[in-house]
This record gives structure tokens, C-alpha cells and sequence, in this order.
């Protein structure tokens, strides 16, 4: 049982790390520096926790006044690859977790902001990230989360986490956030 836990912990591992080299093809991988390569293996070792405590149903509970409430999760952030709204399977397992606190926090209402790079029009990234935000919002709703309580924001280009340019800042800025209101 525990050696299949740490296969699949693993796993996920190798495959977010995958995705995010699969999105850094081209010109300037080896421009990747080391504490971008770092900042990378953290995401994906805490992706990998997150789906370990999922797995052994051990999100946990909050022993405060609030009562029986599973913990927040970790990161409120999914990542897109280039030109494209879906999301892979590290960004549902970030979203289940989410949706689980929500389910579990009734009172709590999110606005997704959908985020692109620089790259393309105006009203192109626009337009992408509100496909973003919506697919964000659509896989919340599909684990439970009432529409009402799930709005969506489009940010495009214009509120970028990197400010520099190539492939390791572009992945950066293309991103979905779940943000309590």
C-alpha cells in the first residue's frame, strides 16, 4: 500500500515536470537558470504531496471553532500551456483539492482570473483567459461547487507574474488563480 502511494506520488511527480519542459521547447532552454529548474521541483514535490494527502484522505480537519473543515490547499494556481485553455492532470488535481474546501466552506465564494503572456493581441489574451477562467470554473462546478458562488475575470496579458521574456517567464504568466472574494 505505502509503495504504491510513493509510485503515484512519484508519478505525478515526473509528469509535472514533464509538462512544464514539454512547454519550454525552442530557443532559450538553456537559458532555464537553476532556481528557475528549483522553483519547478517544488511545484511539482508539492503537487505530488497534494495528491497524497487526497489519496490517503488525509486533507485533515480543522480542530478550531469552526468545525469539521478540510485544510486549504496549497497553491490556488493552475498552469496553461502555450495557446491553450486545457488543463492537464496536475491542474484537476490542484482543482479537486480546491473544490473539496469549497464544499467544505459554503460560506466562501471565488472569482478565477484568467492569465496569459505577453504573446498575441490584446483582445486575443483576453480572450484566452477568459477561456481559462471558465475551464477553471467548469471543473470546480463538476466537484460540487455551486456556479453562484464561482465568477470569472479575464486579466489577459496584463498583470504578469514575470515581466521578462522567454519560455521559463512566458509559462509563468500563463496561469488560472482561484481568489476568495
Amino acid at each position: 500500500m505505502m509503495a504504491k502511494k510513493y509510485t503515484k506520488m512519484a508519478l505525478i511527480a515526473l509528469a509535472a515536470a514533464s509538462l512544464f519542459f514539454a512547454g519550454c521547447g525552442g530557443k532559450g532552454d538553456a537559458a532555464l537558470s537553476n532556481s528557475q529548474q528549483m522553483m519547478d521541483a517544488k511545484q511539482a514535490q508539492a503537487d505530488a504531496d497534494a495528491a497524497a494527502l487526497a489519496d490517503t484522505g488525509a486533507m485533515g480537519t480543522s480542530g478550531g471553532s469552526e468545525g469539521n473543515m478540510a485544510e486549504k490547499p496549497s497553491t490556488n494556481s493552475v498552469y496553461f500551456t502555450f495557446d491553450s485553455a486545457n488543463i492537464d492532470d496536475a491542474g484537476n488535481m490542484i482543482l479537486v483539492e480546491y473544490a473539496a474546501w469549497l464544499n467544505a466552506n459554503a460560506d466562501v465564494s471565488v472569482t478565477v482570473e484568467g492569465h496569459c503572456d505577453e504573446r498575441g493581441s490584446k483582445e486575443y489574451n483576453l480572450a484566452l483567459g477568459d477561456q481559462r477562467a471558465s475551464m477553471v470554473r467548469d471543473v470546480l462546478v463538476a466537484n460540487g461547487v455551486a456556479a453562484g458562488r464561482v465568477d470569472t475575470v479575464s486579466y489577459g496579458e496584463g498583470r504578469a507574474v514575470c515581466s521578462g521574456t522567454g519560455q521559463a517567464c512566458w509559462a509563468q504568466n500563463r496561469h488560472g488563480d482561484v481568489v476568495n472574494r
